[in-house]
């Protein structure tokens, strides 16, 4: 079993990489962020604005058009690159995660429309690493509280998508897998044909993915060998959602709190044998 220091110094790398793939598409797209793109700020501010056009905040809207923006991704790719060298145990790792969570926030701000589930997911991470680990003397308790809060999140969050899958009409008549790949924006051809050519497979990833997402907080109880289960059916799950979907920041998000799992399955099993 890794250590608790190890433990978290890996979900902040395999955090890190996600982060800076994600940033390194914003600024190769970053025409969208111009005054006349999809996510311009003469149209995301509208969102912001309030009675008092002079209020506190208003001097950093300028921050928010197409140089500023370039700057912001430029500096958290620069925070990545600096964590290389400085152990989130360490006051200048500390600080660098506090300053990585503000360059998301900030951003967070003009990209709201296009943020989903894994943006949710890496700000709660990295809120939670930087609240628990405060340099001056917190101690491994509160480092392990914080391993908790992720694990049990992550798990939370599969079961709420599994339930809200299991409640949907869609999923249990086993063609939501099918009609989702046919789609243009998340759908692939060679994906969608192969449901239309094996109606069984879809049947069959229809009620797996329902069933597995529910009953996902058992990795933390079972064995380490029948949790090994859903793991790796996670990061299958993950893997072809990036590859087939193109949502490849969440295999990043999630996989970042996997680490988390493989504690507290450690630590339960510890206590129950």
């Amino acid at each position: 079993m890794i250590s608790l220091i190890e433990t978290n110094q890996l979900v902040l790398l395999i955090l890190s990489i996600g982060l800076f793939i994600s940033t390194m598409e914003y600024i190769k797209k970053i025409e969208i962020f111009s005054s006349k793109g999809l996510l311009s700020w003469n149209v995301m501010q509208l969102r912001w604005e309030t009675k008092d056009q002079h209020s506190f905040f208003s001097p950093l809207f300028k921050l928010f058009n197409e140089k500023g923006l370039i700057v912001i991704f430029g500096l958290r790719c620069l925070i990545i690159f600096a964590l290389l060298f400085f152990p989130l145990e360490s006051i200048y790792g500390w600080i660098l995660v506090g300053l990585l969570g503000g360059s998301l926030l900030a951003s967070s701000m003009i990209t709201f429309y296009g943020s989903d589930g894994s943006d949710q997911m890496n700000m709660l991470i990295i809120i939670t690493l930087f609240l628990c680990h405060f340099p001056l003397g917190t101690g491994s308790r509160l480092e392990t509280i914080g391993l908790w809060f992720i694990a049990l999140q992550t798990c939370l969050s599969y079961t709420v998508a599994g339930i809200a899958k299991l409640a949907s009409a869609e999923w249990r008549a086993s063609t939501a897998i099918k009609d989702v790949f046919s789609t243009k924006t998340y759908g692939s051809q060679w994906a969608a044909l192969l449901m239309k050519k094996y109606p069984g497979l879809n049947v069959f990833l229809c009620w797996n993915v329902m069933i597995m997402e529910t009953l996902f907080p058992l990795c933390l109880i079972l064995p380490f060998n029948y949790a090994l289960i859903f793991i790796i059916w996670g990061f299958l799950f993950h893997l072809f959602t990036a590859i087939i979907m193109g949502l490849n920041s969440f295999f990043w998000a999630f996989m970042a709190a996997y680490p988390a799992l493989f504690f507290v399955n450690h630590q339960i099993q510890s206590y129950l044998y």
